[in-house]
C-alpha cells in the first residue's frame, strides 16, 4: 500500500482565524456542501460539452488545478471540489487528481466523466483496485474508502451530481460508457 505525503502546510491559529470557519470544522463532514456549478441549460455546462473545452479541458486543466493546490495549500481549487490521493493500480505509486464532486448528507461523490472521453479516467481505475485512498477538502486532508456505485445507489448519485453539475447531463450524449460513480466513506 503505497504511503501518502504529509499535508504541506498546516495552517497556524492565526491563519485559521481569517479563514471561513474561525473555529474550523470538526470533520471533513461537518464542512457545508459544496458549491452547485449551474444548472443544465448554463452558460458552463454548454461550454463543457463543445469539442474543443473536451479536447483541450484535459490537458490545461489538471496541471492548473495541482498548481494552485500547491500554492494555496489546497484550500482554493477552481473548479474542483477535491484533490484526490489514490494509489496507482500498475505502479502502486501515489496519484494527485484534482476533481469536481459533491456532497450530499455526509458523504462525498465522485463522478468519472473524464470530459465525456471514450476512456475511463485513470483514477477510478486506481479505485477499483486500491479503494483506501486520500482526500484534501478546503485545507484539510483526511483518509477514505471508496466504494463503487451501481443499480439505484448509482442512478440516485447520478441525479444527484446533475443537480449539482448540469455540464455533466451533457455528457451521456458524448460517449458509449457509463461513468463510474464513487462514493467516500471518510475516515474522521
Amino acid at each position: 500500500m503505497a504511503t501518502f505525503p504529509a499535508a504541506e502546510v498546516t495552517p497556524d491559529p492565526e491563519t485559521k482565524a481569517r479563514t471561513r470557519y474561525p473555529s474550523g470544522p470538526s470533520s471533513l463532514q461537518d464542512m457545508p456542501r459544496s458549491l452547485p456549478r449551474g444548472g443544465p441549460n448554463g452558460p458552463i455546462a454548454r461550454m463543457v460539452a463543445t469539442q474543443w473545452f473536451r479536447a483541450i479541458g484535459p490537458k490545461i486543466l489538471p496541471p492548473l488545478h495541482r498548481f494552485i493546490r500547491r500554492v494555496t495549500a489546497g484550500k482554493f481549487v477552481p473548479g474542483a471540489a477535491l484533490v484526490l490521493f489514490s494509489t496507482g493500480a500498475r505502479t502502486g505509486l501515489v496519484r494527485e487528481t484534482p476533481l469536481e464532486s459533491f456532497n450530499k448528507d455526509g458523504s462525498w461523490f465522485l463522478v468519472g466523466s473524464n470530459f465525456a472521453q471514450h476512456h475511463h479516467p485513470a483514477w477510478t481505475t486506481n479505485l477499483l483496485v486500491n479503494p483506501h485512498c486520500e482526500v484534501l477538502i478546503r485545507g484539510r486532508r483526511s483518509k477514505a474508502t471508496a466504494t463503487l456505485l451501481s443499480g439505484t445507489d448509482r442512478q440516485a448519485a447520478w441525479e444527484s451530481a446533475i443537480e449539482h453539475f448540469g455540464g455533466w447531463s451533457n455528457y451521456p450524449s458524448l460517449t458509449d460508457r457509463e461513468f463510474r460513480i464513487f462514493e467516500l466513506t471518510l475516515a474522521d
